[in-house]
């Protein structure tokens, strides 16, 4: 079936525009990457990194029991030392793995910028790449143990 044609002297209306669909002149490009959102996005989760892992060290580990203290006070100082470091266990993990993933994000995008920039100076760009190799290579050799 074919539509009906609008009666004439009235111009065709075009058809709206989805709600959903971008605006004319939007670049997904420009939305995908940008290098300085990627190096701000690594250098605020190495900061957070940073904060997080500075938690354990505003409560410290739990008071010694006094030296006449009863079996029951030791028991209940081993088991919050024992708590103590499984926080402390935890918040470094967690802290080293957005390091790392901040690390990561900063060399892929020295990288990046290296491969796709045009616009640099070669000695920049060869800049970029070294950087962003020794950054990826020790985010690798962190973990490496050869003994």
């Amino acid at each position: 079936m074919q539509p009906i044609p609008p009666p004439p002297g009235q111009a065709a209306q075009p058809a709206p525009v989805s709600p959903y669909q971008p605006a004319k002149g939007f670049d997904k490009a420009k939305l995908a990457y940008s290098f300085e959102r990627w190096l701000m996005i690594g250098i605020v989760l190495i900061l957070a990194a940073t904060l997080f892992s500075e938690v354990v060290t505003m409560w410290g580990p739990p008071d010694e029991p006094a030296a006449d203290a009863s079996l029951d006070d030791v028991s209940e100082y081993l088991e919050d030392l024992d708590g103590y470091n499984d926080l402390d266990r935890v918040v470094t993990s967690i802290g080293s793995m957005l390091q790392t993933v901040g690390l990561g994000l900063i060399g892929y995008a020295l990288l990046r910028e290296a491969h796709a920039s045009k616009h640099e100076h070669t000695a920049l760009r060869v800049t970029s790449m070294i950087l962003g190799i020794i950054v990826i290579t020790n985010l690798a050799a962190r973990s490496l143990n050869l003994v």
